[in-house]
């Protein structure tokens, strides 16, 4: 269940559009299209009775670039309204036409908040359960939306056999804003696009800074109360948590819980799901709001301001650029405090980054490398590959202070036919935690869709 917050940062994001001043050498889009999933897309099926209904409930992957498609094919078009303009007023018009309409379809399918609810949904289709996103109703003008239809039987199957999932589902929207947004930047960076997508960060961003940190005010205690009378003894109307966070804190500090535990619903049909703020304890308030402050830290990068790509350095090889992103997402065990690092040299784009992941008392690490669209044999063949090691939690506890090595190994592979790229993508993971990839046991998953790059 989240909560409008656009109105809290309109005027602010007027004064930041105005400051980017980036340089492109094309007006490139680039459209994802992951036909298959396979590995999650087996387990869609079973849960929707159907490979072709499997759909229904995109994977993260699926349901990622799906928004990113909307968002770039949208910001690309508005770019080119104003390509005649001066850079500063083609930068302040473009950003000024692109928030508007991201605020238009927020309440839409494919939106920013639609792609959150998502995420929620691929955890439980993991679990093979079913639900509805209430995006797809398009509900303008309520106050929350839900990822609903959901008995009571499978949030207790979750929660009381697969704590750790039950743990990720609640924090799997914040994932899916930072996901999104690193998504984007990415290709804003490696492939000159240039493209108007600062409201959109700022709107993920302080959205998830907002529900983070407002978790434990009163206010939430009031929309509880609201929600449950409003959806009565209808169970298929309530929302599978109600507050993300106050149910993922409480999920933290007590993983044992019986899920009944929580009580009756006060229409007096079926268990009470929200979790209100007044009902958490001291110790588990301060770390709500500890992981609130810490969100701000989302604000703290160059990309954020309009500054897509910062040149380093020139030589007779050509132009070199850097740029960097800090990341506060929230996970099954704690948080990861990353730093993401973009670099392109003449011949390569490249990636990297470094993962802090905290639990409640103790601090593990985690390094990453990648590198992007390597052109080989004429430029028709593009390879990308990405490697990850890292030492998380054992059993991603939030109390464990030993610590399992982990990694993922990831290999793309496309070939060119004009603008049009089909790839076959393979992910291999060990046991733990990855940004976008639902398992969070051992894992190999196979993509394979279509990419179109237009100039």
């Amino acid at each position: 269940m989240k909560f409008s917050t656009s109105f809290l940062f309109i005027n602010l994001l007027f004064q930041i559009i105005s400051y980017g001043q980036t340089k492109n050498d094309s007006i490139e889009l680039i459209l994802d299209f992951p036909v298959l999933d396979i590995g999650y897309q087996s387990l869609a099926a079973k849960t929707t009775d159907g490979i072709l209904s499997s759909y229904i409930n995109p994977s993260m992957k699926q349901s990622l670039t799906a928004s990113n498609n909307l968002y770039s094919t949208a910001h690309w078009g508005i770019k080119r309204m104003f390509r005649n303009q001066s850079e500063f007023k083609r930068i302040l018009f473009s950003n000024s036409v692109a928030m508007a309409f991201d605020l238009l379809i927020s309440r839409a399918p494919l939106s920013s908040v639609w792609l959150h609810e998502e995420y929620h949904r691929a955890v439980l289709t993991r679990r093979e359960v079913n639900s509805f996103n209430d995006i797809n109703s398009f509900p303008y003008g309520d106050r929350t939306v839900a990822v609903r239809k959901i008995d009571d039987s499978d949030l207790i199957f979750i929660s009381d056999n697969h704590a750790t999932d039950f743990r990720r589902l609640m924090s799997a929207g914040n994932e899916a804003g930072n996901h999104q947004i690193q998504s984007l930047q990415k290709n804003n960076f490696y492939y000159n696009q240039d493209l108007p997508h600062i409201p959109l960060y700022w709107i993920s961003t302080m959205t998830n800074i907002f529900n983070v940190a407002n978790s434990t005010s009163s206010s939430f205690d009031e929309l509880v109360d609201e929600a449950n009378a409003e959806e009565g003894s209808d169970i298929e109307r309530r929302d599978f948590t109600g507050p993300d966070f106050t149910a993922w804190a409480d999920a933290l500090f007590f993983p044992e819980k019986p899920y009944e535990e929580r009580g009756i619903h006060p229409s007096g049909v079926g268990i009470n799901r929200y979790i209100k703020p007044s009902s958490l304890n001291e110790e588990t308030q301060n770390y709500l709001n500890r992981q609130g402050f810490l969100q701000l830290l989302n604000v703290l990068s160059p990309h954020l301001f309009g500054f897509s790509k910062i040149k380093l350095f020139s030589n007779s090889k050509g132009d070199y650029f850097g740029n960097f992103a800090v990341r506060h997402i929230l996970t099954p065990f704690g948080n990861d405090l990353n730093v993401d690092i973009f670099y392109q040299t003449p011949t390569e784009n490249l990636f990297f980054a470094v993962h802090i992941y905290n639990n409640l008392n103790n601090t593990f690490g985690g390094v990453e490398a990648g590198i992007i669209d390597k052109q080989l044999f004429n430029d028709k063949l593009l390879i990308s590959a990405r490697s990850m090691i890292w030492l998380q939690p054992n059993d991603l506890s939030f109390f464990e202070s030993q610590s399992s090595l982990g990694g993922l190994l990831s290999a793309k592979t496309s070939y060119s036919f004009g603008k049009i790229k089909p790839y076959l993508q393979v992910d291999a993971k060990s046991d733990g935690w990855v940004m976008g990839n639902v398992f969070l046991n051992e894992n190999i998953s196979l993509n394979m869709g279509l990419n179109i790059w237009i100039n």
